[in-house]
C-alpha cells in the first residue's frame, strides 16, 4: 500500500514537471512570437515613405486624385511646396508641378520651347501628366477660323479678348509674333509696344482691355460669329448646356507652315532620388503613365490627358487633344 502511494506521488510530481515544462515552452514561444511580431511591425512602420512634393496651389487636387486611385506605393506622404522649393534631401518621390524643367529659351522673348513633347511626353526626367492647351473657341455651328480672322477690316468684336488678364494678351502676342515655326520676333520693347496697341491693331470688342474672363465668355454665346482664344480649362468651367454649344480649333497658322506648336500649361511629375530609390519608383511611374490615371488627373484639373489613349471629357476636349497629339512643339513662358 505504501509503495502504491509512493508511486502515485512520483507520477504526480512527474506530471507536474511536464506541465511546468510545457508552460515554460509556451511562454518562451509566445515571447518569441511577440518579439517577431514587434520586429515585423517596426520594419513595416519604418519602411521608406514616398514623398509627393506638390505645388501648394494644386495640393488639394492631388490629394483627391490619390484618394480616388490605387497608388502602387501605399506608404506615402504629401507635402505642399511653395516658391519652387527644391526637393528635400535624403527623400525620394516626385515633384508635382506646373513649373517643370526649363525648356529651350528663345533669346529676346519670354518664350521657352519643348520640342516633340506630345510624342515623348518626357523632358529631362520630367514626365507630362496632363495639358491645358490654348485653343480658339467658337459656337460649333460657326466656321473654323482661317488666318484672315486677324484682318482689321473684319467687323469689330469678331475677336474676343479678356484684356484685363495679362496672360490673355501675352498669349495673343506670342501667336502674332511667331514668324515661323519655333521662331519668334525678339525684342522686349517690341513686345511691350505690340501689347499696348493690340486692341487697336486687331478687331477685338470695344473696351476689350477692361474685360475679365467672366465678362467675356457670355459674348461667345450671342448670335454673331465670334472667336475667343483661351485655355481649355476656361471652356470647361462653363455651364454644361453652354459647353455643348462650343467647338475648338488650334490658332490658325499661315498656310505655308509645315508644322505647328501649341501654347499650353503642363502638369509635370519630376522623379527624385538616387538610382536605387528610383528603381523603387518604377511601378509608381508606370501608374502615373497609365491612360486611365491620366484621365482622372485631367478631369480633376479640367485639362486633357497627355497620353494618346486617355479619354477626353467632351467634343472640344477631343479637338484639343488631337491638336496636342499632332503638335511639333509646346511653348510656355508668355503667360
Amino acid at each position: 500500500m505504501a509503495n502504491r502511494k509512493v508511486k502515485a506521488k512520483k507520477m504526480k510530481v512527474s506530471n507536474d514537471l511536464k506541465k511546468n515544462k510545457i508552460k515554460l515552452i509556451l511562454i518562451f514561444s509566445g515571447s518569441a512570437v511577440s518579439v517577431a511580431l514587434l520586429v515585423l511591425l517596426i520594419l513595416f512602420l519604418s519602411r521608406p515613405r514616398l514623398l509627393w512634393y506638390v505645388d501648394e496651389d494644386i495640393s488639394a487636387d492631388w490629394n483627391r486624385i490619390l484618394r480616388e486611385s490605387q497608388v502602387p506605393f501605399e506608404r506615402y506622404e504629401i507635402i505642399s511646396r511653395s516658391d519652387n522649393e527644391p526637393f528635400p534631401q535624403g527623400r525620394f518621390g516626385f515633384i508635382i508641378s506646373r513649373r517643370g524643367p526649363e525648356g529651350e529659351r528663345i533669346e529676346g522673348t519670354p518664350i521657352e520651347l519643348y520640342p516633340n513633347l506630345s510624342r515623348t511626353r518626357v523632358y529631362n526626367d520630367w514626365f507630362v501628366l496632363a495639358v491645358d492647351p490654348w485653343m480658339v473657341f467658337r459656337k460649333h455651328r460657326d466656321p473654323v477660323p482661317p488666318r484672315s480672322f486677324l484682318d482689321n477690316t473684319n467687323q469689330r468684336g469678331s475677336l474676343l479678348l479678356a484684356g484685363n488678364d495679362k496672360a490673355s494678351k501675352l498669349a495673343w502676342l506670342s501667336q502674332l509674333l511667331q514668324n515661323n515655326p519655333r521662331s519668334f520676333t525678339a525684342g522686349a520693347e517690341l513686345w511691350d509696344e505690340k501689347e499696348f496697341t493690340l486692341t487697336v491693331d486687331y478687331p477685338f470688342q470695344s473696351g476689350a482691355s477692361q474685360y475679365s474672363w467672366i465678362q467675356v465668355w457670355p459674348l461667345v454665346f450671342r448670335s454673331e460669329t465670334v472667336y475667343l482664344y483661351a485655355p481649355l480649362s476656361q471652356a470647361r468651367r462653363q455651364r454644361p448646356e453652354q459647353m455643348g454649344l462650343l467647338g475648338a480649333s488650334r490658332f490658325p497658322e499661315p498656310p505655308n507652315w509645315g508644322s505647328y506648336g501649341l501654347q499650353a500649361d503642363i502638369l509635370w511629375a519630376g522623379i527624385q532620388g538616387n538610382e536605387k530609390q528610383r528603381e523603387m519608383l518604377e511601378e509608381t511611374l508606370e501608374w502615373l503613365a497609365n491612360p486611365q490615371v491620366q484621365t482622372l488627373i485631367a478631369n480633376t484639373f479640367q485639362w486633357i490627358p497627355a497620353h494618346p489613349s486617355g479619354a477626353p471629357y467632351n467634343s472640344f476636349s477631343s479637338d484639343s487633344q488631337m491638336a496636342w497629339l499632332r503638335s511639333s512643339y509646346i511653348w510656355q513662358g508668355a503667360y
